[in-house]
């Protein structure tokens, strides 16, 4: 597919935007441009919805030249194709990481014919061929987050979308991965934030929404992607380390990279988990 618009980057950057302008993001009607990235999209089978795929482009296309995107799930290219129509002419980075395998087994895709997601060899080749307007600007990594967890740590993404496994254990580990991979002021953002996805509605509300340090958070008004801006990722990866230490019953260590954090923070925020796995290690162990 030849991309017909190479136009301007706009400006101000995504990040720097209000919230209430973020969320509002996709009111206007689609210029030419994007009514043909929606014309190719239509014509990709997964579920992004056209507002969606604007939400997308738009936000991607106020990235700063030389920025660099991660996308956490690609399957057959639907979203790359829509942030690939943004970045098109420019010197951003996609990378995009996907098993593009097994979805058969995988409840995600429950919505699907059972026949369409039968063929991994069929979808990558879908996803390749989909995509290859993009060039180089495109890397694929091949595989489950976990396995990319130390290469993409401190890389400093400017743009995340998370569309992985929806199962609260992987949009949680997928959060944290994005909290350690994003530059500070960096924007994450993710799918399926609907009545349906209880696991990816959990994870966003206890890693995004329920955070006082994360301020500019919310919804793309007309979609299902919700979004956050991170002032200070390496922070909130701290926390969502301590927090997932204290799930899994581990407060000694939770205690002790609590400490640590507070040693580099020295906030309110980390005294109130001191003092709550202070107070379980009482409660279970006495004093």
């Amino acid at each position: 597919m030849q991309n017909a618009y190479v136009s301007e980057r706009i400006t101000p950057e995504i990040s720097s935007l209000s919230t209430q302008m973020i969320e509002s993001i996709t009111s206007e009607d689609p210029s030419p441009e994007e009514r043909l990235m929606l014309d190719s999209l239509s014509g990709i089978e997964g579920l992004m919805l056209e507002k969606e795929a604007l939400a997308l482009f738009r936000s991607c296309k106020r990235l700063p030249n030389k920025a660099k995107i991660l996308e956490i799930g690609s399957f057959q290219g639907g979203s790359t194709l829509a942030i690939g129509q943004a970045i098109a002419g420019t010197d951003i980075e996609l990378y995009c990481l996907d098993p593009w395998s097994n979805y058969i087994n995988q409840s995600d895709f429950t919505d699907f014919e059972r026949l369409k997601v039968s063929d991994d060899f069929r979808i990558i080749n879908n996803f390749i061929k989909n995509t290859a307007f993009i060039g180089e600007n495109l890397r694929m990594l091949r595989g489950k987050s976990k396995a990319f967890a130390g290469l993409l740590d401190g890389k400093d993404f400017d743009f995340i979308f998370i569309d992985g496994a929806h199962d609260y254990d992987s949009v949680r580990y997928d959060i944290k991965l994005a909290f350690s991979a994003l530059k500070p002021g960096g924007f994450v953002c993710g799918h399926d934030y609907h009545s349906q996805g209880h696991g990816v509605v959990k994870a966003v509300n206890e890693l995004i929404g329920g955070v006082p340090s994360i301020e500019k958070k919310g919804k793309f008004d007309q979609t299902h992607i919700w979004f956050g801006i991170i002032a200070e990722p390496r922070y909130e990866y701290k926390l969502t380390e301590i927090s997932n230490l204290m799930n899994a019953g581990k407060l000694a260590e939770a205690l002790e990279k609590a400490n640590a954090a507070y040693a580099e923070f020295e906030n309110e925020e980390i005294l109130n988990f001191i003092s709550a796995i202070k107070s379980k290690i009482n409660l279970c162990c006495g004093p």
